[in-house]
C-alpha cells in the first residue's frame, strides 16, 4: 500500500505541475498577444497622424525641405520600431505555441511581464510626439498667419481645350 500511495502521489505531483506549466504558457501567450496588439495601435495611429502632418509640414515649410524630411523620417521611425516588435510578437506566438511543458516557464513569463511594461510605454509616447508636433505646427500657423488655400472648386478648374461649353 504504501508503494502505491507513492506512485499515485507521484502522478498527482507531475500533474500539478504540468498543469502549473500550461498555466503559465496561457500567461505568456496572453500577454504576447497584449504586446503585438499595442503595436498594431501604434501602426494604425501614426498611419492616420502622418499624412495630414506631412502635408502640413510640406505647405507651411515649402522652402525648407530638411523640416519636412525631419518629420517625415521621425513618423517613419517609430512606426518601423512599431512594426518590428509586432513582428517579433508574431514570431514569438509560434514558439509559445510549440513550447513543451519541460521549458521553465517562470523565467519566460517574468520577461515577458517586463516586455509588456515596456512596450506598454510606445503608445502614449508616439501619441506624445503626434501631438507635440501637431501643436508646434498650429503654434507655426498662427505666428506665420498661414492660411491654407482653398481648394479650387470643379467649375473654376480649367477644363481642357476641348470641354463643351457650359
Amino acid at each position: 500500500m504504501d508503494f502505491l500511495s507513492i506512485i499515485l502521489s507521484a502522478i498527482g505531483w507531475e500533474k500539478d505541475r504540468a498543469s502549473k506549466a500550461s498555466d503559465r504558457k496561457i500567461e505568456v501567450y496572453r500577454l504576447n498577444a497584449e504586446v503585438a496588439a499595442e503595436c498594431m495601435r501604434t501602426v494604425s495611429m501614426l498611419d492616420t497622424a502622418t499624412p495630414g502632418i506631412l502635408r502640413r509640414c510640406q505647405a507651411m515649410f515649402p522652402d525648407q525641405p530638411e523640416i519636412f524630411q525631419s518629420c517625415s523620417n521621425g513618423l517613419a521611425k517609430m512606426r518601423s520600431d512599431a512594426f518590428q516588435i509586432q513582428s517579433m510578437a508574431e514570431n514569438y506566438k509560434a514558439q509559445i505555441e510549440k513550447g513543451n511543458s519541460r521549458a521553465d516557464w517562470d523565467s519566460v513569463l517574468m520577461q515577458f511581464h517586463e516586455w509588456r511594461a515596456t512596450v506598454a510605454q510606445i503608445y502614449p509616447r508616439a501619441e506624445a510626439t503626434v501631438q507635440r508636433m501637431e501643436s508646434l505646427l498650429a503654434q507655426a500657423e498662427q505666428s506665420l498667419d498661414f492660411t491654407p488655400q482653398p481648394p479650387v472648386s470643379q467649375r473654376k478648374r480649367d477644363r481642357g481645350w476641348d470641354a463643351p461649353p457650359l
